[in-house]
């Protein structure tokens, strides 16, 4: 199947060349105009699994591209974390385009592609426990073709906002690794907090086309997690015990 998309993709590639009016002009490749619905964006495009154009101005953008179907993908933000950073504010989508036509244009709408993960301890002066905190699991970001969480070490060292607790900015999941580890300040490690089961226990749904945000609020002596679900359009809220 992968040989097939990729002879598929050369020869849609190669039909890239101006048409005569005299020609069959069903052959010929369509003119496809994208316009970004925010500032900033960037737009590439696809062809089966071979790249059309990449990372242009998104303002508006105007290229000749293969008859056929064109995976076309508008983003803001870095696609992967690297070790040892949060998730970036990656707002992205996916709009498969139909390009059996002389002339194609859509407009891309932006999601959001990542999770913000509050912690707060009760009883905690501020919230925090003063232990060394880290944040790890099993994605690292997203496919820049076609948004999919992609597996890789994530590990990083959650904020601690001006209200108190902590917060980290961690991707799309595609299972529930992600895991709060606790070290005392000689390096002990305590025990650690699941996350990514209490995110799943609550009913957070990481296939939402727009991801929401996680509030946990932690009471460590009777082990008892305060969940609630944040969606991001809407005031609707979710708040379950566990």
């Amino acid at each position: 199947m992968m040989k097939r998309w990729f002879i598929l993709g050369v020869l849609g590639l190669g039909v890239l060349a101006s048409c005569s009016v005299k020609e069959n002009r069903g052959d010929c490749p369509c003119w496809l105009t994208v316009r970004a619905s925010f500032p900033n964006e960037l737009v590439s495009a696809w062809y089966g699994l071979q790249p059309v154009f990449e990372d242009l101005d998104g303002q508006q953008v105007d290229r000749q591209v293969p008859r056929g179907t064109v995976d076309v993908v508008a983003s803001r933000g870095k696609f992967i974390a690297q070790e040892g950073d949060q998730m970036n504010e990656l707002f992205a989508s996916l709009t498969q385009v139909d390009t059996q036509c002389e002339e194609a244009e859509v407009i891309l709408y932006l999601h959001k592609q990542f999770a913000r993960v509050s912690l707060e301890f009760i009883g905690a002066e501020d919230g925090r426990t003063g232990h060394i905190m880290q944040v790890q699991g099993h994605v690292k970001g997203a496919d820049k073709h076609t948004l999919q969480p992609i597996e890789g070490t994530f590990r990083c060292t959650p904020d601690e906002p001006e209200e108190g607790g902590y917060e980290v900015r961690v991707p799309r999941q595609k299972d529930d690794s992600l895991t709060l580890l606790q070290y005392d300040l000689d390096g002990r490690e305590l025990d650690p907090i699941p996350l990514g089961y209490l995110i799943k226990k609550a009913g957070f749904d990481w296939t939402q086309e727009s991801l929401g945000d996680v509030a946990i609020r932690a009471d460590m002596p009777t082990m008892t997690f305060h969940i609630t679900v944040l969606q991001w359009e809407g005031p609707i809220t979710m708040t379950v015990t566990i």
